[in-house]
């Protein structure tokens, strides 16, 4: 039986919780309460034995990037192993976008080289399983409304944008991002 190591951390946005394979980062969700991320966890590693994590460095990232303080984000590595090509280059493009900037479903598509399938983009960001790593906040609907988000709905969506935005006011460009 696999073991996976996980952590579960509180941030001004909420409890998130990761879980780690052996290859890096594999599930990231932010909920509620702590027992709602628990829960989360559990759900993704399904019969899988889980562990408490001794991993700092990913929980450090995310709490600098949650704070306001730093986007390391693209330093994180992460464990696309059995996801399709089409949504894995979906979330290799996603993760290219600036921080504090957004992109349409058309532009994530026209990236990945498939120009008819912002509907299909769209369904690979809902299924996203590790959201802030991988920005689908960013992504949005080429009228410019935000959309849907599947890390914590379109109000967390927008906090997260605003959040971004005064990073990128505060800190201006950085050779880390």
């Amino acid at each position: 039986m696999n073991k996976y190591p996980y952590d579960i951390f509180s941030t001004r946005f909420g409890w998130i919780g990761v879980l780690y394979s052996n290859n890096g980062l594999r599930f990231c969700v932010l909920k509620r309460t702590a027992s709602q991320a628990f829960e989360a966890i559990k759900a993704e590693a399904m019969e899988s034995s889980l562990i408490a994590s001794s991993e700092t460095y990913v929980k450090a990232i995310l709490q600098q990037y949650m704070s306001g303080v730093e986007d390391n984000l693209r330093l994180i590595t992460i464990d696309l192993i059995g996801q399709s090509t089409f949504y894995s280059d979906a979330w290799k493009a996603c993760r290219n976008i600036p921080l504090g900037q957004t992109r349409s479903y058309t532009w994530v598509a026209n990236k990945i080289g498939r120009p008819r399938s912002q509907r299909a983009v769209g369904r690979a960001m809902a299924s996203n399983p590790i959201p802030i790593v991988i920005p689908c906040h960013r992504v949005i609907r080429s009228d410019g409304s935000t959309g849907g988000y599947s890390g914590g709905g379109p109000d967390i969506k927008n906090k997260l944008l605003a959040l971004e935005g005064e990073m990128e006011s505060c800190n201006g460009p950085s050779l880390l991002r």
